[in-house]
Formats: structure tokens, sequence, C-alpha cells
């Protein structure tokens, strides 16, 4: 590429980055100063970058799309309809952030459906929303334009695609035609699609040792297909001190605190757990259990709870813009599937990029507590753990349960929708960081 080309593609970059830092209809803090951008809600951004020199990809017969009004017949059509939405939500050590969201919750409400199903998305901004939004699923694969582009508050819009590839995938949204699309996302606008192989998932095979006649051999187990299965989405937050997203904050990696699924520690015993394994509520069985009175409802803290010896599959995302190093203390990962092929096996650590993800099954041998982490140690003192508690370690009456889940339920928020080999949980609680109005929507909809 010649200098002078390389140059113009430089400015029109430029022209493109300011746009999108600029246009937000949000108060937004630009190098720790609040700004306050007046662009009309009407106006086009695309057309706005494209004068700039910005480029407007057109594909609007791209690979998968298909219209609403004329689908193939055979194809399962799963319909799925959120709402952009703002809301006040808390966070760990008190006080709350300005949230946007989908349905009132963050993450958003998981998608779960089969490899070659039609997904037919329709997001609704209400009239008194404060801006646009927009919704990109990356299980699709179509042009951004004109099926992400932003819907105004009170419009709503819908588009249909083909989930052609197994897997797990982002949603998010886009900001208005891009334009603020960081200060979305980190504000909450995220969640996850699983798309199940048409076939199912594998069986889970174990490689260990065990002693034949004298002799150390190999031992090789083999598990279903069917799995107990979590959701763990990783982020970021950038906060100002009055919970407003801080720009510059993120421009430097500065987080405020690290999440997994929208909390950070929510994943961790609580006073009502404190009491029952040592008699004394106040006694914390963790180094930080932020979430612990049943005052707080849907956002009291609660471990993950497991048989032992039972097949686990995590679906995990990476909706931050940090690395996730995925590490379960404790335990190796048996099999780790991303991009819909098998990466490693019997691994300690996986890496997962920004906007990337993985499937990870193991198997929890013994009764215990594990506990799953971005293994940096920034991550994690800023919240990324997630107490997983195999079996009865503690030694509790609990009857013939197999695990703490048939008494205490796991959370709810960590439950993907069932799908192709997927073990039913004995017990649901509700756990999200979302509105009140829509906890007792989610509660409703699980009949807890």
């Amino acid at each position: 590429m010649n200098k002078r080309l390389s140059s113009i593609l430089t400015i029109a970059a430029v022209a493109v980055l300011t746009t999108t830092l600029l246009s937000s209809t949000f108060t937004q803090t630009i190098t720790g100063t609040a700004l306050d951008a007046k662009t009309d809600l009407k106006a086009d951004a695309g057309d706005i970058v494209a004068k700039m020199g910005g480029l407007v990809p057109r594909m609007d017969d791209a690979f998968a799309a298909v219209s609403c009004d004329n689908i193939e017949k055979g194809r399962n059509v799963v319909s799925f309809d959120v709402e952009g939405t703002t809301a006040d939500l808390p966070i760990m050590g008190g006080g709350t952030y300005k949230a946007m969201t989908f349905n009132g919750q963050v993450p958003g409400p998981t998608l779960r459906v089969t490899q070659g199903d039609v997904i037919m998305v329709t997001l609704t901004v209400p009239k008194s929303s404060p801006t646009a939004h927009s919704i990109d699923l990356h299980a699709s694969q179509i042009s951004a334009i004109p099926n992400f582009g932003a819907v105004q508050p009170g419009e709503s819009k819908t588009f249909c695609f083909v989930a052609e590839s197994p897997g797990v995938f982002k949603y998010h949204c886009e900001g208005v035609n891009v334009a603020a699309m960081d200060q979305h996302v980190l504000s909450g606008m995220y969640g996850m699609t699983i798309v199940d192989p048409l076939n199912g998932y594998k069986p889970l095979l174990v490689q260990k040792t065990k002693v034949d006649n004298g002799q150390v051999k190999i031992d090789r187990k083999i598990y279903s297909a069917d799995a107990l299965e979590f959701t763990l989405q990783f982020n970021q937050l950038y906060l100002t001190d009055e919970g407003n997203y801080d720009q510059s904050a993120m421009f430097q990696h500065h987080s405020t605190q690290q999440t997994i699924n929208g909390f950070a520690f929510g994943y961790v015993p609580n006073s009502d757990i404190n009491k029952l394994v040592t008699g004394n509520p106040n006694k914390n069985l963790f180094v930080a259990q932020p979430w612990n009175s049943a005052d707080l409802k849907q956002f009291q803290g609660t471990p993950l709870f497991v048989e032992a010896g039972q097949h686990v599959r995590f679906f995990v995302q990476n909706q931050g813009n940090e690395p996730v190093f995925f590490h379960v203390v404790g335990e190796q990962l048996d099999r780790v599937i991303s991009g819909n092929r098998v990466q490693e096996a019997q691994t300690q650590t996986f890496l997962i990029g920004g906007s990337d993800d993985a499937t990870v099954d193991l198997v929890f041998d013994d009764p215990g507590v594990y506990v799953a982490v971005n293994h940096d140690y920034a991550a994690i003192f800023q919240g990324t753990a997630a107490v997983i508690v195999a079996g009865n370690p503690f030694g509790l009456d609990v009857g013939n349960a197999k695990s703490y889940a048939e008494v205490l339920g796991n959370p709810s928020d960590a439950i993907p929708p069932m799908g192709k080999n997927s073990i039913a949980h004995p017990k649901v609680k509700l756990h999200c960081l979302c509105t009140d109005d829509a906890a007792q929507q989610i509660a409703k909809d699980l009949g807890i």
C-alpha cells in the first residue's frame, strides 16, 4: 500500500472513530470530563460517517439472511423479543450504576436454539428511552446494515436469520448506528446465544490412571453427553463515582469492577449458608461476600451446586475488553470446545479473548469447594470468582440429596434454557442483576 493511500485511509478511520465517540445521545465521560453530546436522535449516523469518508457496507443478500415473510418450509422458527431499557442497578460495595439493559436485566436473557433454526429477532425501544438502541447477534451471518441499524425510541425492528453454526455466541447493542457502542455494551447491553449442534453434543472422555494388579494403567471413562449446564459471562464495569460510564477509564483499561453475569463476587456464599455450615450467619465462608443478606432478594449471592462425579457443562462468554483466562481452582478442564472444534482436553486454563467463547465440560470427581475464576489476579480481586460446591463436603443433613442444589437451588441467571443433552436442575433460586419488575417476570416464567 502506498503512503498517500495509507494516509487517506488513516484520516477516514479517524473520522469514523471521532463520529463513533462523539455521537452518543447519552452523557458519557471523555478524558475525565462529562460531555453532553447534542446529536439529533433522528440523524442517520451511517450517512454522517459515509460523508466523512467512512465505509458503510451494504450486503443485503448476505449468506444466512432470510425474509421473515418467506421462511423455508421445514425450518423451526424461534422468536426472540427484547426491549432496550435503562435502570439503576446495584454494584458491589453499595450504590448503583446507570445500566443499559435488554429486558431490565444484565446480562440479557439467554437465547437457545438448534443449528438450522431460524431466529426471528424483534427489538423494541420504549418511547420513554433517552436514546436509540440496536442489537447484533454474533450467531448470525448477515450484513450489519440494514439489519442492525438503530431502533429509535417508540419503535421496533424485526429481522430473521438462520443459525448455521453451532456454538456460543455473543449478542449486544451496537449503540446508535455504532456510535457509543462501547458505552451501551459496557453498561450492560449484552447476552448469549447458544446454538446446539443439530445432532447433539458428544459423550465426554476423561482419562486418568488406576492401579491394576500392582501396575499403573490408563483409566478411560466415558460420560454421557447429557450434562448439568451453567452460563458464565465475563465483563468489566468502567464507572465514575456517580455511577456513569467512564470512557477515559475504559481507554486505559482501568476497570472499576470485573463481573460474572453482571455481578462482582455474585456467586459466593451468603449469610444463610454461613448459618447452615457454621451456625453463625456473620461468619463468612469466603474471603469476599458482598451480597450476604436475604433482604437483597434477587441480588443475594449464591454458589453453584453440582453432584460429585457428574458431567457439568459451562457455556463461557467473554463480553468485555480484557482477556479471560478461564480456570477452575481444584479441577482441570476435561474438554474445551470453541469455534465448533475441540481445542483442549484435560487442560488447566483456557484463554478466551474479547467477544470469544468456550464450551467447557468437566467432572468434579470428589465432594468439595471449587472456584471458577478469570486467572488474572487483578480480575480475581475485582470480582471474577464463582464458588462451585460439589456433593456434600460439609456433611450437612440433606437426606438422600446428591448435592445442595436439591435443597438450596441453583441461581436462575446462571442456568440456560434446556437444550440438546441438558440435565434439568433439581431446584432453581431466583438470582439476577435485574429490576424488581424483571425479577417478578423471571420468577413467573420459571414458576418459582
